[in-house]
């Protein structure tokens, strides 16, 4: 992802946060660049803003959460009008600490919830679609989410035919992706306390209790107590992702924790999440994480 950007890096101007901002018709995308090491230093925005990290490493301080790392591929929506408070450990001249942030209207982000919920509606114990304007999340980027960041970079900051529509059409995309990761992000923490009353809820349930088991589309959609075409899109819906895809984020999630805590080698770790082939197992947590298991516990434990 950050060769995309490096094209268009400038002199800076200041050291930190240095900032190129580029106007849609009611967009705002910005360029951070940070050059030296530095200690809170305050991101405020009166709209909903999505931030992108590209390199580099940012710690977040967000009201009484605990801080937490801001990396590579990673993103973060801010609410309107609450400041966030950010540290750059190990921004250097040579290696920048880099970030876009999106700025949208908060009638924007809402004019999008009403159309998700015409087209895409929740399933019926979900309740509908609805901006939480209180809480910021953070979310490690899907593939699709990489991609339409890239996109929008070069819209914005390129001369483009329909340059302004096509911003419309994806920021509207990137609205989506934001609002099903704050949906996706509730449900996790609150997942157990709906298992009796949400199908989508009891088949997330079912599924981390049996990650290291084969788990089939035709099972999930009886644990969730819907036809496999309703479960299917339901889920789509609410997570943005497939099934299948969440399944395999969640295994490679699993498996990190046991390289990383458990200290457990790699073929001890397929076999605990039940892989029936090492290579598919490396095959996946490296499409996943970009590095290949060894390399991730070589990273993480020494």
């Amino acid at each position: 992802m950050n060769n995309s950007f490096q094209s268009h890096q400038t002199e800076p101007q200041k050291l930190v946060e240095n900032r190129t901002s580029y106007a849609g018709n009611d967009a705002v995308f910005s360029i951070y660049d940070t050059y030296q090491e530095a200690r809170r230093v305050e991101l405020y925005a009166p709209n909903p803003m999505y931030c992108g990290m590209i390199s580099g490493r940012k710690v977040i301080h967000s009201g009484k959460e605990v801080p937490f790392d801001f990396l590579p591929s990673e993103s973060l929506v801010l609410p309107p009008d609450q400041s966030i408070y950010i540290d750059f450990p190990e921004a250097k001249i040579q290696e920048p600490t880099k970030c876009i942030t999106v700025e949208l209207p908060l009638s924007r982000v809402n004019s999008v919830v009403s159309r998700m919920n015409d087209l895409i509606p929740r399933s019926k114990y979900s309740g509908e679609w609805e901006y939480d304007s209180t809480h910021s999340v953070h979310f490690k980027n899907t593939g699709s989410v990489d991609l339409l960041i890239r996109k929008l970079f070069h819209l914005f900051t390129e001369d483009h035919n329909q340059r302004d529509l096509l911003i419309d059409l994806n920021t509207s995309e990137l609205i989506v992706h934001m609002l099903q990761t704050e949906s996706r992000n509730l449900l996790l923490k609150n997942y157990r306390n709906h298992v009796t009353k949400n199908g989508i809820a009891a088949a997330v349930d079912y599924i981390h209790k049996n990650l290291n088991r084969s788990i089939s589309a035709k099972k999930l959609s009886s644990v969730a107590c819907m036809s496999k075409a309703s479960f299917y899109r339901y889920f789509k819906n609410e997570f943005g992702i497939s099934p299948v895809e969440y399944i395999n984020n969640e295994r490679v999630k699993k498996a990190s924790y046991l390289l990383r805590k458990k200290k457990m080698n790699v073929t001890d770790v397929s076999l605990e999440m039940g892989f029936s082939s090492l290579s598919h197992f490396i095959k996946l947590f490296k499409d996943q994480t970009g590095i290949t298991p060894k390399q991730y516990q070589l990273q993480k434990v020494c």
